[in-house]
């Protein structure tokens, strides 16, 4: 298991704990075709369901639309891939072109008050670029972010990857992130449910 999913877990784990229900998808265990472009053919070309998931019967995007459509709250987790996202979720993203064509062209928005944060990890120089590429596509989505949308870690330049759990687990800053993007994701899930409530749940402190 990756660092990053390692992190994504113990968020998991914690929302867990707070009382909600959780599910992982790993997008790498999924047969996932590449966007065919139809949109820059004609945007009418790009429908939901996905046309590639239309064409391949075995095509397992489907899985991963249905999750996000269900869901309250997406965490979604990537390394840092030479200052960008990773190539599995840049897949992922030009798929998701699927749903956020729905509200652009056929004006049916999909996504409606949920909840998005990121978990981004890596050795080099690129995490605002990775951070704000992600939050820009989310928010066309139609995703709303909460008061603490990013827990990131990035190591030495050592690279030395070995000794990277220890260092992420034993850094105060990145583990607080990482329960207040809980908390805080939770807590606005749970306003855009019920938006005349007051009920919360406390900030971390260390």
């Amino acid at each position: 298991m990756s660092k990053s999913e390692m992190l994504l877990t113990s968020a998991l784990d914690h929302a867990k704990e707070l009382g909600a229900d959780t599910d992982f998808i790993r997008l790498k265990d999924l047969k996932i075709y590449d966007c065919e472009g139809n949109y820059s053919e004609n945007p009418a070309y790009c429908t939901y369901p996905c046309q590639s998931s239309i064409k391949y019967l075995d095509d397992e995007m489907q899985k991963v639309y249905d999750a996000i459509l269900a869901t309250d709250i997406l965490f979604l987790a990537t390394p840092i891939r030479w200052n960008n996202h990773s190539g599995l979720v840049q897949k992922f993203v030009e798929r998701m072109n699927s749903i956020e064509n729905q509200n652009t062209w056929f004006n049916n928005r999909m996504i409606k008050g949920k909840v998005a944060g990121l978990i981004i990890i890596g050795h080099v120089d690129g995490l605002q670029h990775v951070a704000g590429n992600l939050m820009n596509f989310l928010s066309w989505l139609g995703f709303q972010t909460p008061d603490v949308a990013i827990c990131s870690w990035v190591g030495e330049y050592d690279e030395d990857t070995v000794k990277d759990w220890d260092q992420i687990i034993q850094n105060k800053y990145t583990m607080e992130d990482l329960e207040n993007m809980v908390h805080s994701s939770l807590n606005l899930a749970y306003e855009l449910k019920s938006p005349c409530s007051s009920k919360g749940l406390e900030p971390a402190k260390h």
